[in-house]
């Protein structure tokens, strides 16, 4: 998919308001409190990238004519991103669906930021690209851990007793 140098910037600006959502839906409905914090550290980071990429979106209009780019993880960002956006407006969203869509949205928005990152313009715009994909990368291992917790233990994180039981745990061998 073609896309000006700005649309790819106010899609992935979109993206990640998207996913500090989701991510803060996903703590809501959760009772654990380790998850919770894991979810809003995440919320977090997902708002601190938003700041990078409105940063990078002010440095290219500043620098002159926009150009086209062929992206080819575009039109599978943009459909991760309108699934993300429906499923935040859900009232009865389980904690599995937000989980498969987190996954698969961080892991697009990898796909995404490095396809940018062959783009650049400069060391500096390629290396901030990479780095927002290592860090989609690393988001999308958390998530995939606290989903295979969930998954293999839902009597754990579903019920409020999860984290009486890891204060009860005595780690004195």
């Amino acid at each position: 998919m073609e896309v000006a140098e700005g649309e790819v910037f106010e899609i992935a600006r979109n993206a990640e308001i998207k996913a500090k959502e989701a991510y803060e839906k996903l703590a809501s409905l959760t009772n654990s409190d380790m998850i919770r914090n894991e979810l809003l550290l995440l919320a977090k980071e997902e708002d601190k990238h938003r700041e990078i990429i409105e940063r990078m979106a002010e440095q290219f209009k500043a620098g002159g004519e926009p150009k086209k780019v062929e992206l080819k993880a575009m039109g599978e960002f943009k459909v991760v991103a309108e699934k993300m956006a429906e499923a935040i407006k859900k009232p009865d969203i389980n904690l599995d669906e937000i989980y498969e869509i987190a996954m698969e949205a961080e892991k697009v928005s990898e796909k995404l930021y490095r396809e940018l990152a062959s783009y650049a313009a400069n060391e500096k715009t390629r290396v901030i690209l990479e780095m927002l994909a290592d860090m989609e990368a690393n988001h999308y291992t958390l998530l995939k851990r606290q989903y295979d917790y969930i998954v293999r233990y839902p009597e754990l994180y579903k019920e409020e007793f999860y984290d009486q039981l890891m204060k009860d745990i005595n780690f004195n061998f």
